[in-house]
């Protein structure tokens, strides 16, 4: 049995470009440490704005750069980086300036500078799920992510 994470690859008959941003399974070996972070929301960006607005937050895009920020130095704090992660679940609200839908393609131009890069080639498992509204009601985005390496 290996004691290394082995990630599975999204099968190349998908064509969707999307189907390339995140592996289709996971193996954890017994034994690996595992972390589960809680979910994340950006910070607010624009002082200026209305609290508790997406002006506050700014856009899909600058809310999801905030969280991974966050994250990264989550994970860091903790021992782990971002290629340790496993599984990404995002949950996003309808953006206002995208018909009440949410933007996933500024959602994914941001995570690709996160994973699945050069810098960072691996890809976690990922979820987005669409919600009717968030906890802070100017979030587009909270992520959660779980991390796992062996020793």
């Amino acid at each position: 049995m290996s004691s290394a994470i082995v990630r599975h690859e999204t099968p190349h008959s998908m064509k969707e470009a999307w189907a390339r941003e995140f592996s289709e399974a996971i193996e954890i070996p017994a034994g690996a440490k595992c972390i589960v972070l809680s979910g994340v929301g950006a910070l607010p960006s624009n002082f200026d704005a209305e609290p508790h607005t997406v002006a506050h937050f700014g856009d899909t895009r600058a809310q999801t750069k905030s969280v991974l920020d966050q994250i990264t130095e989550i994970l860091g704090s903790k021992g782990y980086t971002l290629g340790d992660v496993v599984a990404v679940q995002a949950i996003f609200v309808g953006d206002p300036a995208h018909n009440g839908k949410p933007d996933y393609e500024g959602f994914s131009s941001v995570y690709l500078d996160y994973f699945g890069s050069k810098t960072q080639p691996n890809l976690p498992t990922r979820t987005r799920s669409q919600v009717v509204g968030l906890v802070e009601p100017g979030w587009l985005v909270e992520i959660t992510v779980t991390a796992a390496k062996t020793a």
